[in-house]
C-alpha cells in the first residue's frame, strides 16, 4: 500500500506541492491568529472589571482558528483523496487530476468540508473550555473529576477525526454530502473496521518514525554547521540548543508534508479498495493480484 501511493507521488508531483502550500497556508494563519490574539488582549484588556466582551471575542477567535484549520486541512485531504482516487479508477487517463480535484474540493465539496470540520471544532472548543476550567480550579476534587471528563471528550475527538478523514475520502471519491458519506464510511468501518486500524497503525508508525528521523537529522546537520561555522550569534554556544531545536521543527515540517500526502493516498485507496476492489482489476492487474496475495480480505469488496 506504502510503495503504491509513493509511486504516484513520484508521478504526480502536484500532490506534495499542495501538502507544501497547505503548510505553508496553515503558517501563515497561525502567525496571525497569535497576531490578532495579542492585538485583542491590548485593546480589550482592563486591569480592574470583569473583561466579558474580551472574553467573548477570545471565544470566538479560538472558535475560528480551530474551525478554520480544519477547513484547510480536510481540504488538502479532499483535493488530495481525488487525485489518488482518480489514479485508481483510471489510471493515467488524466493527464492532471490535481485541477479536477482542487476544482470539485472548493466548489461542489466546499460546503460539505466547512460542515465536517465544525463538528470536529465544536469538539475542539468543549475540550478548550474544559481544559481552561481544569486548569483555573483550586478544587482538588473538581480538577480530578474535570480531567476524567477531558480525557473522555480527547478520545472521543480522537475517534471522530479519524472517522471523519475516511468520511472526507469518501466525499472526494463520489462527491457526496457529509452525511451520506458518514454512512458509507460507518458501513465500511462496521465490515472492514480492524483492518483499516491495523492500516492506520502500520502506516501511522512508519510517518511518525520519519518524521522523527528527519528532524533528528535536521538537528545534527544544525549542530554541525554550528560547530564548523562557528557564527559570531554563537561564540559562547548560548545559542546551540536553540538552533538545534529550530532545525528539529523545520525538519519535522517538512516531512509532515510529505506525511500528510501519504495519509491521504492510503486512506483513500484503502476506501477505493474496499468499496470496487474490480476496479483496480481493471486499471492495474499486476497491482491487483499483488495486493491480493498479501491482503486477500481487503479486495472482496463490501
Amino acid at each position: 500500500m506504502l510503495e503504491t501511493v509513493t509511486s504516484i507521488t513520484r508521478r504526480y508531483k502536484s500532490t506534495i506541492i499542495t501538502g507544501i502550500l497547505s503548510l505553508i497556508i496553515q503558517t501563515l494563519f497561525s502567525i496571525w491568529f497569535v497576531l490578532t490574539v495579542v492585538g485583542v488582549y491590548n485593546v480589550y484588556n482592563k486591569p480592574s472589571g470583569d473583561n466579558a466582551t474580551l472574553k467573548g471575542i477570545m471565544v470566538f477567535l479560538v472558535f475560528s482558528f480551530y474551525w478554520t484549520s480544519q477547513v484547510i486541512t480536510y481540504a488538502t485531504h479532499v483535493i488530495l483523496a481525488g487525485v489518488f482516487a482518480t489514479v485508481y479508477f483510471v489510471n493515467n487517463q488524466i493527464q492532471h487530476p490535481i485541477w479536477g480535484s482542487a476544482r470539485r474540493a472548493f466548489t461542489t465539496s466546499f460546503g460539505t468540508v466547512c460542515f465536517g470540520s465544525l463538528l470536529i471544532a465544536i469538539i475542539n472548543l468543549i475540550r478548550f473550555f474544559i481544559s481552561v476550567a481544569r486548569s483555573g480550579t483550586d478544587n482538588a476534587i473538581l480538577g480530578f473529576v474535570l480531567c476524567i471528563i477531558e480525557c473522555i471528550v480527547a478520545c472521543i475527538e480522537g475517534l471522530f477525526e479519524w472517522f471523519t478523514y475516511y468520511a472526507f475520502s469518501g466525499v472526494a471519491i463520489y462527491g457526496d454530502a457529509f452525511i451520506p458519506s458518514a454512512k458509507r464510511t460507518w458501513t465500511l468501518i462496521q465490515d472492514r473496521g480492524v483492518d483499516a486500524i491495523i492500516n492506520d497503525n502500520l502506516i501511522g508508525n512508519v510517518l511518525f518514525m520519519g518524521g522523527l528521523l528527519v528532524g533528528v537529522l535536521s538537528s545534527l546537520l544544525g549542530f554541525v554547521y554550528l560547530q564548523v561555522a562557528q557564527p559570531a550569534y554563537n561564540a559562547n554556544g548560548g545559542m546551540t540548543p536553540v538552533v538545534v531545536l529550530v532545525c528539529f521543527l523545520i525538519g519535522s515540517s517538512m516531512f509532515s508534508t510529505i506525511a500528510t500526502v501519504i495519509s491521504s493516498g492510503v486512506a483513500t485507496t484503502f476506501v477505493c479498495l474496499a468499496e470496487d476492489p474490480d476496479a483496480l482489476r481493471r486499471t492495474q492487474p499486476m497491482l491487483f493480484e499483488k495486493i491480493r496475495e498479501t491482503w486477500p480480505q481487503v479486495v472482496q469488496g463490501i
